[in-house]
């Protein structure tokens, strides 16, 4: 099942309207409005919304729906726009490894047993065609191209060998990031602020099931292709994290309940081959510094361009992200 968010005419409504999308993404069908008006609000009572939107989904699926309309991607805003939580992790090492080798460090043992992760902003999460705002140039603005769990209410403590089901929603995402900002805030070893601004969705939030044999082991096994100003940037496959997302979110409620609608990211895709490319700008001058001893790759300026897509059988899975810099 596909899901995405369109604005709500009601300015009291700011979590916008949810539509179930057909599955070539091209039709989409609002809910009765006394069943679930936002996202947010159907994963709250997902015991009951998710049987009735998956129906209605295939009913759109099949033509049987005289109320679907056209669907323009450009409407759609984040599937959630703001959630109760977003945590993002660290979980692919091969990310961590290139950056601590490209200071003359090597990973220390505790990063292969715990998941590294912050918490970041999960309000006013941005549309897939919102401009990235630069601010100041200095900040040392990059993309970076992740996956995402969305969970229903997760209890507290619950281990990784029984979190799967509360995971419902599998999400594509852009985690900006200010990266001469993190610079300074990381020494301080309080975690990141202002150099993680809010991130960019793309459109569709798919249940596991619309990827098939991609889901496996807690981890999305497809590429996600990257382009930076229309050139091919990277496409690494998400199959290669070391933490999967069962991992991710137990680490994440160790101590505290998760509220149905959090959001646990994946970290930076990133696989040990460099040859596949890099979804981050930080990974590639990484790279260089190892290979030629300094970084060439500059960071994103006014009127660059980014964009991120993962295809499944000739479609796009979670819809395109697809970003200017302004």
């Amino acid at each position: 099942m596909k899901l995405v968010t369109l604005r709500d005419p009601n300015p009291r409504n700011r979590d916008g309207k949810v539509a179930v999308v057909s599955s070539d993404g091209r039709r989409a069908v609002f809910p009765d409005p006394a069943r679930c008006v936002s996202l947010l609000q159907a994963l709250e009572n997902w015991r009951e919304a998710g049987p009735y939107l998956e129906s209605l989904g295939e009913l759109l699926n099949a033509g049987r729906v005289a109320e679907a309309f056209e669907l323009d991607v450009e409407q759609c805003l984040a599937p959630l726009p703001r959630a109760p939580g977003f945590y993002d992790g660290s979980a692919f090492l091969s990310h961590v490894e290139r950056a601590r080798r490209a200071r003359g460090d090597t990973m220390p043992e505790s990063a292969r047993l715990t998941p590294l992760m912050y918490q970041g902003v999960s309000d006013n999460l941005l549309g897939p065609y919102a401009p990235i705002d630069l601010i100041e140039e200095s900040y040392g603005a990059d993309f970076e191209g992740e996956f995402a769990v969305v969970t229903g209410d997760v209890p507290r403590a619950t281990s990784a060998e029984r979190v799967g089901r509360h995971l419902i929603l599998l999400l594509l995402f852009n985690d900006i990031t200010y990266r001469e900002l993190l610079k300074t805030e990381i020494v301080t070893k309080f975690g990141f602020l202002q150099s993680k601004p809010n991130s960019a969705f793309a459109p569709f939030a798919v249940t596991p099931d619309e990827i098939g044999e991609a889901w496996k082991e807690g981890r999305i096994h497809r590429s996600v292709s990257v382009r930076l100003n229309g050139e091919v940037f990277g496409a690494p496959d998400g199959g290669e994290m070391s933490f999967s997302f069962h991992q991710l979110v137990a680490h994440a409620c160790r101590t505290r309940p998760l509220s149905a609608g959090s959001i646990v990211g994946s970290g930076t895709v990133s696989n040990s081959d460099a040859s596949v490319g890099f979804a981050c700008l930080t990974e590639k001058r990484y790279q260089e510094i190892a290979e030629t001893g300094k970084a060439s790759t500059p960071w994103l300026k006014a009127g660059d361009r980014v964009s991120m897509e993962v295809r499944l059988d000739g479609k796009s899975v979670f819809g395109l992200i697809d970003q200017r810099v302004v």
